[in-house]
């Protein structure tokens, strides 16, 4: 069934309002023929009719027509059946009928097929309309898109202008057909030129490898990656990182390939600096006295140089061991373990920990420095240090304590032999108070056999014999001190008082040598810091180094001078002046060797241990030839000041 084609969208008062377009077209269409009929004398129903079902058809659509087809047959009901211009029973119908039907129905198919094809028509034609107007909305709609789209790719072409990165595509066969501007500025290359151009702009050395790499990634068809160098405009070559991406359509296949090339030269200058800093810190590793090391949480070595050599162990023994694990000195010094493991508990830097572990046929003495590290969580990851071998060291410490025990047992005995050679001054110092103590109790008792006693007299007796008996007392003292092996005390000292008890030990000496001896200290007190013994010791060899110079000397005085000052540094100088012998040219550098002697019954060691003693105070002892006779022995101590309180 054909369904009356009515415009979409429309309500039931628009199609009323076209079958009273059919109803109205037949009325015009009755009023036409009329008044053809009337004045024209012409019978002109039917094609009015028909007109009106073809205007009914057309504006209307096709169920207005077929009403217009039923009044016009009604219209040829009115105007062609007797009586006419009459509605009511005509007898005569079906005689007129009969004699009527072929233009009736030949009326009705006309009419029939022309408002069908009429509507049909403007279905078609309002259909062609829509579908222009819905084209042309398409239209409009596609050139919004496209202008969208370009404006899109205007942006996306602007962004890409203005990165910084050099951006580049490809066809799917590797040929380059776009650069950005960054990548046309930094190369010197115009658009029409990518396709060569960019290509030749590689390093000659990097293009081969460079090429095998490309292809290589093109036919893997997945994302990949290269470096080459890549030349400037200027001609300046830098180190690029090109990375590529393909472009897949939907069937899977590469329509275009898309990259960036970043700038790398300042991290491959940094990459060289690093591996020549590796480098570097790994030849001054290998060649160091000193080994590497790194411990796990757990504090075995899980790291450690080639280089170690403590005692001849290699580096295999001791991978996966803690320290104390071959350390030797475990039991004998377990408070210093102890104090170890408990810093390393605490994860805790240390220095200079020393151990022992057995060598190859003898201990060997290991000094280890390490730091815990951790990871960015703060998580405890193990230790990092240094070990050396201070085997060498540690013997070199014993044997040079060795040696100063030995100096000090020598310097004991050169004192003995000194004061066996001072034996008659000594004496004489003694004898002296010790007579005038008996003197002086003689005196005493007569004082108090008298009549009347005088006890004034007898008290300053006593008191003299006191005097006498301490001072009889101190000469044995600095005697003892002197041939007691005690233990070096430093403690601050007037160095002129250091110089007058030494010469008092000399004095008998100095008078039986027939010696003038003079001093000229200086006036304000200087103050050392150092071992009184020791320092007389050296003021009392040098005074009997002077005396010998000078016992051969006849036909000038024998004069010996000593003096005290302070010297340009503000530290102390002191020196014995004679006028022997003086001192050769051949004896000037080995004056103060062990062993060398000028004298025929000397030992040689009395100016060694004197140098030995002077520089343990920190000084310097030194001699010089007079311009006149004799010679100078003189030496240098730092000076001493108390603290304020």
């Amino acid at each position: 069934m054909i369904k009356p084609n009515l415009p979409r969208g429309s309500s039931g008062a628009t199609s009323v309002s076209y079958y009273a377009t059919a109803v109205l077209s037949v009325a015009v269409a009755i009023v036409a023929a009329e008044l053809v009929t009337r004045f024209l004398h012409a019978e002109a129903i039917a094609s009015s009719m028909l007109s009106a079902v073809i205007f009914a058809a057309w504006f209307g659509g096709f169920g207005p027509a077929l009403l217009a087809i039923a009044l016009a047959l009604l219209s040829f009901h009115y105007y062609l059946v007797p009586p006419i211009n009459s509605f009511t029973w005509k007898h005569e119908l079906f005689v007129v009928g009969i004699s009527e039907m072929p233009r009736l129905i030949l009326f009705s198919i006309t009419s029939f097929v022309v408002a069908f094809v009429i509507s049909v028509q403007k279905r078609s034609t309002k259909d062609l309309r829509r579908s222009g107007n819905d084209l042309q909305a398409a239209k409009e709609a596609l050139q919004k898109a496209l202008e969208d789209i370009k404006k899109s790719e205007d942006r996306l072409r602007l962004v890409v202008n203005t990165i910084p990165t050099l951006v580049w595509r490809a066809g799917p066969e590797g040929t380059p057909d776009f650069l950005n501007q960054p990548a046309l500025d930094y190369t010197g290359l115009s658009l029409d030129q990518v396709e060569t151009g960019w290509p030749r702009a590689f390093h000659p050395e990097d293009k081969k490898g460079m090429l095998v790499k490309w292809s290589a990634i093109r036919e893997s068809g997945m994302r990949g990656e290269l470096e080459a160098r890549l030349r400037r405009f200027n001609g300046e070559y830098r180190w690029f990182l090109f990375e590529a991406e393909p472009l897949r359509d939907e069937s899977g296949n590469i329509v275009k390939w898309y990259g960036s090339s970043t700038d790398i030269e300042d991290r491959k200058h940094a990459e060289v600096a690093l591996r020549e800093s590796e480098q570097r810190f790994r030849d001054y590793a290998e060649t160091a006295s000193d080994w590497f090391w790194e411990t796990g949480p757990d504090h075995r070595i899980i790291r450690i140089s080639e280089n170690l050599h403590a005692g001849g162990i290699p580096p295999s023994r001791v991978l996966g061991v803690a320290r104390w694990e071959i350390a030797t000195d475990l039991e004998s010094e377990p408070e210093k373990w102890r104090l170890h493991r408990a810093m390393l508990d605490a994860h805790r830097s240390f220095r200079n920990f020393v151990y022992t572990v057995n060598g190859t046929g003898s201990p060997a003495y290991v000094q280890a420095s390490g730091k815990p590290f951790f990871d960015a969580s703060g998580n405890f990851l193990g230790y990092r240090g240094t070990g050396s071998d201070i085997t060498a060291a540690i013997r070199a410490d014993h044997a040079e304590q060795a040696l100063l025990e030995a100096q000090a047992e020598l310097a004991h005995v050169t004192r003995v032999t000194m004061l066996g050679e001072l034996t008659v001054s000594i004496a004489h110092e003694v004898n002296q108070p010790l007579a005038a103590v008996v003197a002086n109790a003689e005196a005493c008792l007569s004082w108090l056999d008298r009549a009347t006693p005088d006890l004034d007299a007898a008290r300053r007796s006593v008191e003299w014999i006191i005097n006498d008996g301490n001072r009889a007392s101190e000469v044995i003292r600095r005697v003892r001190t002197l041939a007691n092996k005690t233990d070096i005390e430093r403690v601050p000292l007037e160095i002129n008082d250091v110089v007058r008890e030494a010469i008092g030990l000399v004095e008998r000496e100095v008078i039986s040598r027939r010696v003038s001896l003079q001093t000229e200290l200086a006036s304000a007190p200087i103050m050392v810091l150092g071992d009184r013994v020791q320092l007389q010791q050296v003021v009392i060899n040098l005074v009997m180094n002077g005396i010998e110079a000078m016992y051969s000397v006849t036909g000038r005085p024998r004069e010996l001078v000593i003096r005290s000052s302070r010297d340009e540094a503000d530290g102390v100088f002191i020196s014995v002046t004679d006028c022997g012998v003086g001192i050769s040219a051949d004896c000037a550098d080995r004056l103060f060797r062990a062993f060398f002697t000028t004298k025929s019954g000397g030992m040689g060691m009395g100016l060694s241990i004197c140098r030995s003693i002077v520089e343990a105070h920190g000084g310097r002892l030194s001699a010089s030839r007079n311009k006149g006779p004799g010679a100078t022995f003189q030496f240098t101590l730092p000076s001493y000041q108390e603290d304020a309180p």
